[in-house]
C-alpha cells in the first residue's frame, strides 16, 4: 500500500519536510535543508531536512536550531558556494554547519523571500549545468508560495486561538469564581485527547470546545448566575445554555463538530443526561472528553460555597465514582493515566 503524503498546505514544519524531500529527489542531492523565516524578520528556523551523510550525519537534538538573516546577507538568487562571496555566502556556510554539523553545502537557493534551501550535491565540483537554472527558479518560487501559505495559515490559527481564549475569558469574567475556568477545561480536554491518541486536528478542536464550553452561559442573566437560590425556571435557563451556545456556533463553517461537542457536554454515559438523552458511544467523543474535563476542573476550582477538592483522594475519587454513570469509564481512565495516576 502506498503511504499517503501530508497535505502541502499544512503546518510549516510539515510543508518544509515535504519540500525538502521533493528537492532532494529533484536534484538527486545527498542532503537538503530548508530554513524558513518564521517571523518575517529574518529569524530562520531549520524546519525541513531530507537525505543522509551516513554515519557522519548526527541529528540535531533539543530545540529547533535558529539563525538570523540580515538584509545584506539574504541571497538575491541561487548560487553555488564555490562561486559565492560576501554576506550571503557566509550565511549559507553558517546555515550549512547548523543544518547537520557539516559545513559547506554545494548550493544555496532563496525561496521567494520566505526561506532558504541548502543542497549538498552529488557532483565533483559542487555545481550543476546551466540547464538546471530555469528548473531551480520555478521550483524555488513554488516552494516559497507553499511555505508562505503555511505560515499564513499558522498565523490565522494563532489568531483564532487568541479569539477563543478571549471568548473564554469573557464568559468566565461574568462569574467571580470562574476566573481561568475555561482555560483549565481546555487544558484537561487536550490532555485526554492526546492520551487516547487523537490526531492533532482533533486535539485542537477539542481544546477549542473546552475554551468555548461555557459560551451558552452568555444567554443566562447575570442575576441567575450569581443567585444561590435558583427557581425551576432559572434551572431550565441554565440547563438550556449549552444548546443555545451550540446553536451560535453550528452555523459557522468548520465549527460544526465543536458545536456538537458543546451541545452534548451534559449527556450522561448511562443515558440519563441532557439535552437528548444519548448514552454510551452515541454521545460524541468530544462531549465525553469535555464532560470529564469540566467535572475535574469544577471540583478543583474554588467556589463561593466550598474550597477546591484535592486532586488525590478528592477529585480523582469522585471521577472514579462517576465512571459508568455520568462519565465514560474509558475516558476517565485515560484522564487519570494522563495525570500520572491509577484508578
Amino acid at each position: 500500500m502506498q503511504q499517503s503524503q501530508p497535505e502541502i498546505y499544512g503546518e510549516s514544519e510539515e510543508v518544509a519536510g515535504v519540500l525538502a524531500l521533493a528537492w532532494q529527489e529533484l536534484l538527486d542531492a545527498h542532503y537538503t535543508a530548508i530554513w524558513v523565516d518564521t517571523s518575517g524578520e529574518g529569524d530562520l528556523q531549520l524546519l525541513g531536512r531530507a537525505g543522509s551523510f551516513g554515519a557522519e550525519s548526527p541529528e540535531v537534538e533539543g530545540e529547533k536550531v535558529g539563525a538570523k538573516a540580515t538584509e545584506d546577507s539574504w541571497p538575491q538568487g541561487a548560487f553555488f558556494l564555490v562561486e559565492g562571496d560576501g554576506a550571503p555566502r557566509d550565511l549559507a556556510a553558517q546555515l550549512g554547519l547548523l543544518s547537520d554539523q557539516i559545513a559547506a553545502p554545494s548550493m544555496c537557493v532563496p525561496l521567494d523571500g520566505v526561506g532558504i534551501a541548502l543542497f549538498w550535491l552529488d557532483s565533483p565540483d559542487g555545481t550543476l549545468g546551466d540547464e538546471w537554472k530555469p528548473v531551480i527558479e520555478v521550483a524555488a518560487r513554488a516552494s516559497g508560495a507553499h511555505l508562505f501559505q503555511a505560515l499564513r495559515l499558522e498565523k490565522l490559527g494563532r489568531s483564532f486561538l487568541q479569539i477563543g481564549e478571549a471568548v473564554g475569558r469573557a464568559v468566565d469574567g461574568r462569574e467571580a469564581h470562574r476566573e481561568g475556568f475555561s482555560d483549565a477545561v481546555s487544558f484537561y480536554s487536550g490532555l485526554i485527547a492526546r492520551e487516547i491518541g487523537l490526531s492533532q486536528g482533533e486535539i485542537e478542536r477539542i481544546e477549542y470546545a473546552g475554551l468555548w464550553h461555557g459560551i451558552g452561559r452568555l444567554s443566562v442573566p447575570e442575576a441567575v448566575l450569581e443567585s444561590q437560590q435558583l427557581s425551576e425556571s432559572d434551572l431550565e435557563t441554565v440547563r438550556a445554555a449549552p444548546v443555545w451556545g451550540a446553536q451560535q456556533l453550528a452555523g459557522i463553517e468548520g465549527l460544526e463538530e465543536i458545536a456538537a461537542t458543546i451541545r452534548h457536554q451534559n449527556e450522561r454515559y448511562d443515558g440519563s443526561g441532557a439535552p437528548d438523552g444519548l448514552a454510551g458511544e452515541n454521545i460524541p467523543l468530544g462531549a465525553r472528553i469535555l464532560a470529564v474535563a469540566t467535572r475535574f476542573a469544577a471540583m478543583t476550582n474554588r467556589r463561593r460555597d466550598r474550597a477546591p477538592l484535592s486532586v488525590v483522594g478528592g477529585a480523582m475519587d469522585e471521577l472514579a465514582q462517576d465512571a459508568g454513570g455520568a462519565l465514560d469509564p474509558q475516558i476517565v481512565q485515560a484522564f487519570v493515566a494522563a495525570m500520572g495516576r491509577k484508578l
